[in-house]
């Protein structure tokens, strides 16, 4: 495959990969519990029940983000192959891809435990996610998928901080890679740092989790825009390698 085809594909992946997931992401209910005045707990009770009037639509996001979650990995796979081993950094870009793998590994848990919560809200008889055991495992299933997910936007954060520094002297984003390269490495220890408080944080575990995917989103912004950027610029990678 040529130069060109392989940054078409990568820019391809990375610009349509994590919008996706993004906005599966914000569009499935329950995915985002919110305070609660009666605690952590009923959040995640309320969480469950939204999810569970919307059954059919929460299976079918799954589904998608699930298929969609690859594109980040392959999309920086399809960087590697096309960048040139012998700049210094491929080291970086190594790394960054087998802690993306990581990364998409437990992204897939987190899914499959999403599949469970889906199944168990839309098999589950009428009332059984009024209370009692019913609810508690589809409480447990949001809890698993939600603790996977977490890990796993905490590894996307360190493989993709890896990446950008990688590229930020091969000529692909303009006069500003340095900047670009500060806000992705920041993005990465202000967003990693507040997931990982969060559990410790009690009733406010909601907040500060939210607060830490909208730190997030600006490493997403990056990922899609030099998505965008190898789209635009194949034809010139061509001629160069």
């Amino acid at each position: 495959m040529t130069t060109a085809k392989t940054a078409k594909i990568a820019g391809l992946l990375l610009l349509i990969g994590p919008l996706v997931d993004l906005l599966v992401s914000v569009s499935r209910p329950g995915s985002f519990p919110s305070d609660h005045a009666d605690g952590a707990q009923a959040a995640m009770q309320a969480g469950v029940q939204s999810a569970a009037s919307n059954g059919t639509f929460v299976q079918l996001l799954v589904d998608v983000g699930f298929i969609a979650s690859f594109g980040l990995l392959f999309g920086f796979w399809c960087v590697d192959r096309f960048m040139s081993s012998d700049d210094g950094r491929a080291h970086l870009r190594k790394a960054g891809l087998m802690i993306l793998g990581v990364a998409l590994a437990l992204r897939t848990a987190s899914f499959a435990m999403g599949l469970l919560l889906a199944t168990t809200i839309n098999y589950a008889p009428a009332g059984a996610l009024d209370a009692g055991p019913g609810l508690d495992t589809a409480v447990m299933f949001l809890v698993m998928e939600g603790s996977f997910s977490v890990f796993a936007t905490i590894l996307n954060l360190a493989g993709v901080a890896l990446f950008a520094t990688s590229v930020m002297n091969a000529n692909l984003m303009g006069s500003n890679n340095l900047l670009t390269g500060i806000l992705v490495i920041a993005t990465a220890a202000v967003g990693s740092f507040l997931l990982l408080l969060a559990p410790l944080l009690g009733d406010s575990v909601f907040v500060v989790f939210l607060i830490g995917n909208l730190v997030a989103l600006v490493q997403v912004v990056w990922i899609i825009v030099f998505g965008a950027v190898l789209i635009r610029k194949s034809g010139s990678l061509a001629g160069a390698s």
